[in-house]
């Protein structure tokens, strides 16, 4: 995904955080390779080959997250797109079921704007199936804590640093001045196909899980405020107050 990922699970047995641990980092991995917009074997990949009226077998996986970057671009007028410029919309590709997808118009998709808060959340299902209660997974910013107990994190944007407490949620920050993107992806920070209406400014957002807290800062980045208080508000999500 470039970058790097640490994934913490708290328990008094050490085998039981170990293996928990592993499991996490296998998710990932499966993840990354689904995933990946050129790499063989790629579902992506795949789909981003396919010709117009094909229909793909995918995993699961494949199939939920794009149910979900249309549901985001659909309540966004276009604003969160995860397609390449000029190269066709997400709303482009259909799923069919729970494992397939049909082309109905070609397109070339980048799903870095969703995809490592989507593995984030699935890693964080695997650490808790193995028996973890306490717990956090955090991808390059993008990251998820569970149980009960509070996990003091630090947002750094610029020269700004903010302190928080988090417990049971996501946190996403997107800052469009210090991007470090994969050489593999493009098409990030674009600001879709909807209107924008200022220039991106760093975003933070705190929501249920983190492949919806992943894709609202980038529509925060770039969305009216009035906007941007309306998707937050449908996805139970809330926006860093800190940014101005």
């Amino acid at each position: 995904m470039g970058t790097l990922v640490a994934v913490e699970a708290r328990s008094a047995d050490a085998a039981l955080a170990e293996k928990a641990v592993n499991a996490a980092f296998a998710v990932i991995h499966k993840m990354e390779g689904l995933l990946h917009p050129t790499r063989a074997g790629s579902d992506l990949a795949r789909l981003n080959r396919a010709a117009a009226g094909c229909r793909l077998p995918v995993h699961p996986w494949t199939v939920t997250l794009l149910r979900l970057s249309r549901e985001l671009c659909a309540r966004s007028g276009g604003l969160f797109e995860p397609a390449l410029p000029a190269a066709g919309s997400i709303m482009h590709w259909v799923p069919a079921g729970s494992c397939a997808v049909v082309v109905r118009q070609r397109a070339r998709v980048d799903f870095g704007g969703i995809a490592k808060g989507y593995a984030v959340d699935l890693a964080a299902a695997a650490v808790q199936r193995a028996g973890i209660r306490h717990g956090l997974i955090n991808a390059g910013g993008d990251l998820r804590v569970f149980g009960d107990l509070p996990w003091p994190v630090t947002i750094r944007t610029g020269d700004s640093a903010v302190a928080l407490e988090l417990r049971n949620c996501a946190l996403a920050t997107s800052d469009p001045g210090c991007i470090q993107q994969p050489a593999g992806h493009r098409g990030y920070y674009r600001g879709g196909i909807g209107p924008v209406r200022r220039p991106p400014r760093p975003a933070s957002v705190v929501a249920a899980t983190a492949a919806i807290a992943d894709a609202l800062t980038k529509i925060v980045m770039f969305a009216a405020p009035a906007n941007s208080a309306r998707l937050l508000a449908h996805y139970g999500a809330r926006n860093g107050r800190w940014y101005s």
